[in-house]
């Protein structure tokens, strides 16, 4: 009788977790497979509800008395609330309960070695190199992947040159103008005339971001439009259950509902994300607060005087006259300066015109030091000054560039890998990202891929510390403090002060200046700035070659800078300070090796075996 019941207990449980039964109980077609034709199982019921089920069961096929079955979908259902009653569950409000992970986990389509979510260049390049590099299973979260890129991105060509021999993408393909000078006017200031062009031997190009856009797109990559409303409150604990980690991956539920479970969960949505969390590590002083970079361009058809040469791109026209007019204005221009870059892009489709991209750019400052309509009447001041006529219908491509720049990294400890502007890729005393974040991206993917194929299975805080600690090393994160420093004291200075700073910069060997503006590993000419030697030579040449007055703002400047936030800036120039904290990630001990476990042994088995008498 016991075999008996053990092989009908058997078969009872079979059928009513199968796929057919639970369908026709609550009457609707068992989900179909495309692939096999094979009924696709569901999401189990309650317990309560599969005793219940096993009962209609018995009692429609006649296999069993309706009672029998009763007994053994109770008994199935004790076992079940057994089991789960023995599942110690984690606390936390980012912690997946873990019926829902395994329903989220069940469906196959769902379920992602890696979710992206920001459709970016950042968030684009990780998707494509991840799938098409790697072999990984991708989904790519945006709700504006649809839509054209809005930034114009400015390259020197010899660093995009570089990332193509990395990366091979075709990338000189998705260049649509190229300049083989820059110019830059910094005159009115240091005895340097107003007319006076400083120009580069050096070649710059205008991304085309259409075709990078396409050119990074993936058949492999899974594409949800829909908006994520996730807001950290802390380090992996959110403020709605739109993201929930576990041991194992990431939970994260759209807006439509949709479940998609993945390992790893990387965040591309820019400097400004609510996901990723960046406040200065424990133990290290707090950072300066962002800066922005804010900027107004349009593309517009100019017929006649063009004032720049249309064979170069003008990098930096940092001159006010045009506002000599009004004292007034002339003074804001002054203290809150900002600066002309210019782009010909070659003859109009009439050929009556040349096209060119012109923005009036704040290079870096504090809130509301400028804003978009300054921006827009400076720079129609300055073209009407300089003789500029152009078509006022033509105006298009209008830009509104707002870049924030420096603050702190992102915590460390945290399941979510940021990346691009998220990861506070961005430079913060120049405010250049995409080839920086380029020349990191493979580094980056090839870490996530080694961690997802780790033997054992990936280990999730682990694979998001070593992917941390790829863009974010020890050595990086020095040279960054070293650029955060530039970029706070580039805020301080008005017009005249940076005429003279711009004019000594790019007085520089040109590996030394490109570098600094580079700013990352593998680019051309940042050797001269991966270490505190080479960035403290940099410092002392550029320092002879400033206006002595300037030269001196410098040097309060550091002054300064240290009294505010610590030793950051001297860690970076001298080998003194130590280094800035790792991103690394520790596994938990077991329980025998916590404290001190020879003395907790010998008191376990003095207690087991009784106290020794005393002689």
């Amino acid at each position: 009788l016991a075999q008996v019941l053990s092989v009908l207990d058997a078969m009872a449980l079979s059928f009513v977790q199968g796929p057919i039964f639970p369908a026709v109980c609550h009457g609707r077609a068992p989900a179909m497979s495309a692939a096999t034709g094979l009924a696709s199982p569901r999401p189990s019921a309650s317990p309560s509800g599969r005793g219940q089920s096993a009962a209609a069961a018995a009692a429609a096929t006649g296999i069993l008395p309706a009672a029998v079955a009763l007994a053994l979908g109770a008994q199935a259902a004790a076992r079940r609330r057994r089991r789960a009653s023995a599942v110690v569950r984690p606390r936390g409000v980012a912690i997946a309960r873990s019926a829902e992970g395994a329903a989220a986990a069940a469906v196959s389509s769902d379920d992602f070695d890696v979710v992206v979510v920001g459709g970016g260049p950042a968030g684009s390049l990780m998707a494509h190199l991840l799938a098409e590099r790697h072999g990984k299973s991708v989904c790519l979260v945006d709700h504006n992947y649809s839509k054209t890129w809005p930034n114009n991105y400015g390259v020197w060509l010899e660093e995009w040159e570089v990332l193509e021999k990395q990366l091979q993408l075709g990338l000189i393909d998705c260049l649509d103008t190229k300049w083989a000078l820059t110019d830059c006017y910094f005159g009115g200031s240091w005895d340097i005339p107003v007319a006076e062009r400083l120009r580069l031997d050096r070649a710059y190009g205008r991304v085309d971001r259409v075709s990078l856009k396409k050119r990074l797109e993936s058949s492999r990559v899974k594409v949800v439009q829909e908006k994520l409303d996730i807001e950290a409150m802390a380090a992996n604990v959110y403020a709605a259950d739109s993201l929930r980690h576990d041991a194992q991956g990431s939970t994260l539920t759209l807006p439509s509902g949709q479940i998609l479970r993945a390992r790893i969960v990387v965040d591309a949505t820019g400097s400004e994300s609510r996901i990723t969390r960046r406040i200065s590590a424990a133990g290290e002083d707090p950072s300066p607060a962002p800066g922005f970079q804010i900027a107004y361009g349009f593309e517009c058809i100019v017929d006649g005087n063009t004032h720049y040469d249309t064979k170069a791109m003008t990098l930096f026209d940092y001159r006010t006259d045009h506002l000599s007019f009004d004292p007034e204005w002339e003074a804001r221009a002054q203290s809150a300066p900002t600066f002309m870059y210019a782009m010909p892009l070659g003859p109009a489709p009439d050929g009556s015109g040349q096209r060119i991209f012109f923005e009036e750019t704040s290079l870096v400052g504090r809130v509301g030091a400028i804003g978009f309509q300054e921006c827009k009447d400076r720079a129609f001041a300055r073209l009407k000054h300089l003789g500029v006529s152009f078509r006022p219908d033509s105006i298009a491509d209008e830009e509104f560039c707002y870049i924030p720049m420096g603050g702190p990294l992102p915590v460390p400890g945290q399941r979510v890998v940021a990346f691009g502007g998220a990861a506070a890729m961005v430079h913060p005393a120049t405010g250049y990202q995409l080839c920086r974040m380029m020349a990191a991206s493979s580094a980056v993917a090839a870490s996530l891929a080694a961690s997802l194929a780790a033997p054992g299975g990936c280990r999730p805080d682990a694979a998001a510390a070593a992917a941390y600690d790829a863009m974010w090393s020890p050595s990086n994160q020095a040279q960054r403090d070293f650029a955060v420093f530039g970029g706070e004291f580039l805020m301080t200075l008005d017009v005249k002060a940076l005429r003279g700073w711009f004019d000594g910069f790019f007085r520089l060997p040109e590996p030394l200046w490109a570098g600094f503006l580079a700013g990352w590993p593998s680019l051309p000419g940042n050797e001269g700035h991966e270490s505190w030697w080479a960035r403290l030579t940099f410092g002392v040449q550029l320092l002879v070659k400033l206006p002595p007055l300037v030269a001196l703002k410098l040097a309060g400047g550091i002054a300064q800078y240290t009294l505010s936030y610590g030793p950051p800036l001297m860690r970076s120039v001298t080998p003194f300070f130590g280094e800035p904290p790792k991103y690394t990630w520790d596994a938990p001990l077991p329980s025998d090796d916590v404290g001190d476990p020879g003395a907790k042994r010998e008191a376990r088995a003095m207690m087991k075996g009784g106290a020794e008498q005393p002689h």
